[in-house]
């Protein structure tokens, strides 16, 4: 266990002075919010929710898979390799300092809602909504997980997270309704992983509810997030690709 807490402390603290991630991860939400409030203010009950969604998007497939390139290009997983460490602590590690930064960026996009913009938010919807948040972050840390194993520099890894980031942030109902969407992509966006946590989130956060058909959202969720952990475990290495 106290070898567990220190790479925690000293995962938390690696990632905390990196510039990067506190820019993307802790400012550019909140500028994100500022920017949608200025424009679509009366929308923001609607919008707020599929923020938190949508930057836990970016955080799982930008993020979270080039902090993991980073390390191996640093060489920082080849010396935790040769140390007695359990390769468990490693994942568990890396898995719960994404897990508090995915959290502090919801509770930022929250706060922000609730205090700029009144979006109704109670104790027990937030509750509910947190186990959401969270089970969405696994989710796409683990389709963050492919990209990093499948590529070999980070800056790939980064181009082509935020290409997947931006091709769903229009269409899985974070931003824009998906009435909105022609008639044979709103039949194609239900099957897209953004799409389910986005109405479990919406419904918890506004409603103190679950969304109508949980059951299947959930499912879907629960199958992208384990089927893409088995190939990311397949394709993880400690060392850069040659």
């Amino acid at each position: 266990m106290k070898r567990f807490l220190i790479l925690t402390k000293a995962m938390t603290l690696m990632h905390l002075r990196n510039g990067y991630v506190l820019f993307w991860n802790f400012a550019f939400p909140v500028l994100l919010m500022f920017i949608y409030g200025a424009i679509m203010s009366q929308f923001m009950d609607y919008m707020t929710p599929g923020v938190i969604v949508l930057n836990a998007l970016s955080f799982g497939l930008v993020s979270s898979s080039t902090m993991m390139l980073e390390m191996r290009e640093k060489s920082v997983l080849r010396r935790l390799q040769a140390t007695p460490l359990p390769a468990g602590h490693l994942v568990g590690s890396y898995l719960l300092v994404n897990i508090i930064i995915g959290i502090l960026q919801s509770t930022l996009i929250i706060a922000t809602g609730a205090l700029l913009y009144k979006v109704p938010v109670s104790a027990a919807s937030l509750l509910l909504a947190y186990p959401m948040i969270l089970a969405g972050l696994l989710a796409f840390m683990a389709l963050g997980g492919i990209i990093s194993g499948a590529v070999a520099k980070s800056g790939a890894a980064s181009a082509i997270g935020m290409t997947v980031y931006f091709s769903l942030m229009f269409i899985s109902d974070m931003i824009f309704p998906l009435d909105m969407l022609p008639g044979w992509l709103q039949n194609v966006v239900p099957y897209l992983p953004a799409y389910p946590v986005t109405q479990l989130v919406r419904s918890a956060l506004l409603d103190a509810s679950l969304d109508a058909n949980w059951v299947s959202h959930f499912v879907l969720l629960v199958t992208y997030g384990a089927g893409a952990m088995l190939i990311a475990a397949k394709l993880f290495r400690w060392e850069p690709k040659a």
